[in-house]
């Protein structure tokens, strides 16, 4: 495939400094691109890759441009989101399987599968099932009972929603993701134990969602567990019941939510995050990496540590604590000079 840079910069909306009869034929990272391949730049960390770069043209930014005089650029307000749009647009690879339903594909009763869909090899799908228009179920999929999958849902294999779930448009469930399992809910039962409480509820994701390999949302234990629009969720997260995940948020790896947490819209939660139950994040809040949360969080706060405290006053405890032995050394030395006065003093 061959496109000219000019062809790309429509697209983009973007500006053209070089030559923009170019021809575009792949992309690549700045160390690897060559002479008719594109890439782009966002991180001054790569500054000298991007200097070194072969690349036939770069994405850049406009505080980036004057670095790059006399490359041939596209002028962008966002590299990043931009040359994945490129990448979607001309290069994008990704295999789809063909319409249709595997003949080793197991339907229930009253299953009902729209136009162009695709079912693969040894899925099992249950009584009262919906899916809709484009939808493709990769080998090894379960889809339990009354569910409900919207149109152009990408589940890859082994994807697993237990009954009742809805899933909105254009989610996509990579392999091992579990949706409606049950619940932790055990009430204790002393002596005998512990009494398991019904988890009766369901699971909610709307459209534009997107979970990655191996994260279990439980259904809630009564009512729904849900998942905003336009959420992403990364690899190994644990979603608890009852949970809800507002719009356009971003949940990283090992994170694990406990029951009946409300998390705002564009709220961030970087990896190894915990939540205890019960709490709200505010809208547009960050959580730091490994923080521990036992609190409410309000809108807009960037918060780290375990307990969780606000960043500035995190560090500011942090350099307290680096000063620690320095202040144990002055209190010796005062504690030194202290006793020999005293000594002086009795003489």
């Amino acid at each position: 495939m061959e496109i000219r840079l000019s062809e790309i910069a429509q697209f983009l909306g973007c500006a053209i400094e070089g030559d923009g009869e170019a021809p575009i034929r792949g992309i690549a990272p700045l160390h690897q691109a060559q002479a008719s391949e594109l890439s782009f730049y966002t991180n001054r960390k790569y500054a000298a890759q991007a200097r070194l770069s072969k690349a036939g043209a770069i994405i850049v930014g406009a505080k980036d441009r004057e670095q790059f005089a006399g490359r041939r650029l596209l002028i962008s307000d966002n590299p990043y989101r931009d040359f994945a749009r490129v990448v979607d647009r001309w290069f994008n690879r990704s295999y789809r399987p063909a319409p249709g339903v595997h003949p080793t594909a197991i339907l229930g009763d009253n299953v009902q599968i729209a136009e162009n869909c695709s079912i693969g090899a040894y899925c099992v799908i249950e009584d009262g099932v919906t899916i809709k228009a484009h939808t493709v179920l990769f080998p090894f999929c379960y889809v339990g009972a009354k569910t409900i999958l919207g149109e152009h849902c990408l589940l890859y294999p082994r994807v697993t929603l237990l009954e009742r779930v809805r899933i909105g448009h254009r989610v996509i469930l990579h392999p091992g993701v579990v949706i409606g399992g049950d619940g932790f809910g055990f009430a204790p039962d002393p002596p005998q134990g512990y009494f398991k409480v019904p988890q009766v509820g369901w699971v909610e994701i709307a459209d534009d969602v997107e979970v990655q390999c191996n994260t279990a949302i439980d259904r809630g234990a009564l009512g729904p567990t849900r998942i905003g629009q336009g959420s992403k969720i990364d690899n190994l997260v644990q979603v608890g019941h009852n949970v809800e995940i507002g719009e356009h948020s971003i949940i990283v790896s090992q994170v694990g939510i406990s029951g009946s947490s409300k998390i705002g819209n564009w709220v961030t939660l970087a990896g190894q995050v915990g939540l205890v139950g019960h709490i709200r994040i505010g809208d547009g809040a960050v959580i730091t990496a490994q923080s521990g949360v036992a609190k409410d969080v309000p809108p807009m706060a960037i918060m780290t540590g375990s307990p969780v405290q606000p960043m500035m006053e995190n560090r500011r405890a942090l350099a307290e604590l680096n000063r620690l032995r320095e202040l144990r050394k002055k209190i010796r030395e005062l504690e030194q000079r202290l006793t020999v006065l005293e000594q002086a003093e009795s003489c």
